[in-house]
């Protein structure tokens, strides 16, 4: 995933420097690392697309306690849980924090370094300086227009597509840095539809989605759908109309501009 956050929270240093040095050597770069709660929540503040290794062992609680903690901090981040050993009452705990996976550090590294890959994509080389790109699958063409009025001069670069089944042949194809998502375009479920396909396919699973929509309005509903994130697993959203600034706030919080 594009602009991911990786930290290695940990309070063995010798466990959190063979994370740290398996990782970089896959490709990672920009590692964070704490050796406490304390110290992981102050990095993660306001960050977005978030993994982090979690070892059982912290300096301030434990990591069992510590992993509620953190999702609240930040609602959608990737939590690989580690231990040095397991058990079977320890891995029953650990099952219960519905954890993206649980990782024995005695067992082979490259397993963690897989699941890693598999949380939040493999290392990236960075855009060589170009400009983000974003899909926009909108079937309204004066959003698309108002959109563009509004990125281009902010930095980002911009391809369209105006149904659920055009935006997805359209990410695998262009390979956006970031998709701004309707739901409501033929039918009332085209962005559910669009997530669900999304999120299945290895080519475009990492990429982050932008949901933005009227659906609470046109149709009622009284939470935004992001609430739900296994019917709609987005990494933001916003309620149409969207001023400017909601919009770039939003996007440079997930994909920044390269200066």
């Amino acid at each position: 995933m594009p602009n991911s956050t990786l930290l290695v929270l940990c309070g063995n240093a010798e466990r959190r420097e063979g994370f740290l040095g398996d990782l970089s050597h896959a490709g990672w770069q920009g590692i964070l690392s704490a050796s406490s709660m304390s110290e992981a929540a102050k990095m993660i503040r306001d960050a977005a697309n978030v993994c982090m290794i979690v070892d059982a062992e912290l300096e301030d609680i434990p990591g069992l306690k510590a992993v509620p903690i953190l999702r609240n901090l930040c609602e959608q981040t990737k939590i690989i849980f580690t231990a040095p050993q397991n058990t079977i009452g320890l891995e029953a705990q650990v099952r219960a924090l519905d954890v993206f996976y649980y990782y024995i550090s005695s067992a082979d590294r490259t397993e963690l370094v897989a699941a890693v890959k598999d949380a939040i994509g493999p290392p990236t080389q960075g855009r060589t300086g170009r400009p983000p790109k974003i899909l926009i699958v909108d079937d309204d063409p004066d959003f698309h227009h108002t959109i563009r009025t509004v990125l281009t001069p902010a930095g980002y670069s911009m391809v369209s597509a105006y149904s659920e089944r055009e935006g997805l042949d359209m990410a695998r194809r262009e390979k956006p840095d970031i998709i701004l998502l309707d739901i409501i375009m033929q039918t009332t479920t085209d962005g559910f539809e669009f997530c669900r396909e999304a999120k299945r396919d290895p080519r475009i699973k990492h990429t982050p989605i932008l949901g933005i929509s009227a659906i609470e309005e046109k149709i009622g509903i009284r939470c935004p759908p992001d609430r739900e994130p296994g019917l709609f697993p987005v990494d933001g959203y916003l309620r149409k109309p969207v001023t400017a600034e909601q919009l770039l706030s939003a996007l440079r919080r997930l994909v920044p501009v390269e200066r």
